[in-house]
C-alpha cells in the first residue's frame, strides 16, 4: 500500500493523541502496523493476547488438570498404548474430574490419581487390563493399581507382591522405558 493512503494513515498515527511525536515528514507506515497499533496500543489491550482477548492466570484448578493429564499419558506412552482413542479416554476423564473438583475444591490433590483410576476403568472395559505388573514374572498377568484410592501422591502398586512400582507418571521407569 503506496502513495497518499498510507501517509494518510501515518498522519493519523502521528496526532493520534500524542502518541507519537509529529515529525518534519510524516512516516510510512503499512496498513498492518497501523491496525497492529490501533489494536494493542491505542485500544489498551495488552500484547499477549488470546485471539483478542486477556489471558487469565492458571488456576490451581487447571495447573492439577494439567499435571494429572501429563502423568497418566506418560503412563500410557510408556505401556505403549497412548492411541488417539484412549488419550480421548483421559481427555473425557479431565473433563468430568474437572466438574467434580469444582464441586469439592479440597479434592484437587487427589486428582491425577482419580485421572489414572478413571483412565484405567475405560480400558479394563474396552481393552483389558492396564498397566500389567512388571514385577511379577510369573503366574497370570495382572495390573497394577492406584493407592491411595483417593490421597495425594499416588502410585501404582502390585498387590501380589506388595510394592510400590512407580509414582503416577514414572511407570516408565518401571517397564524399562524413559519417563518423562
Amino acid at each position: 500500500m503506496e502513495g497518499a493512503s498510507v501517509r494518510t494513515l501515518a498522519a493519523r498515527a502521528a496526532g493520534a493523541g500524542g502518541a507519537l511525536p509529529a515529525p518534519a515528514e510524516p512516516p510510512k507506515i503499512s496498513f498492518t502496523s497501523w491496525v497492529t497499533y490501533e489494536r494493542y496500543f491505542r485500544l489498551g489491550v495488552g500484547v499477549k493476547t488470546t485471539h483478542n482477548g486477556a489471558m487469565d492466570p492458571i488456576t490451581p484448578l487447571e495447573q492439577a488438570l494439567h499435571a494429572a493429564r501429563a502423568l497418566v499419558l506418560a503412563d500410557l506412552v510408556a505401556g505403549e498404548v497412548a492411541e488417539a482413542d484412549v488419550v480421548s479416554l483421559v481427555e473425557d476423564s479431565v473433563a468430568q474430574r474437572r466438574w467434580w473438583v469444582e464441586q469439592w475444591p479440597d479434592g484437587v490433590e487427589f486428582v491425577a490419581g482419580l485421572v489414572a483410576q478413571d483412565v484405567q476403568d475405560a480400558l479394563l472395559e474396552r481393552y483389558g487390563r492396564w498397566p500389567l505388573c512388571p514385577v511379577c514374572g510369573s503366574g497370570d498377568p495382572h495390573a497394577l493399581d492406584v493407592e491411595p484410592e483417593l490421597g495425594p501422591d499416588p502410585h501404582w502398586v502390585c498387590h501380589k507382591a506388595g510394592v510400590k512400582v512407580a509414582a503416577v507418571g514414572a511407570l516408565g521407569r518401571a517397564v524399562g522405558g524413559v519417563s518423562s
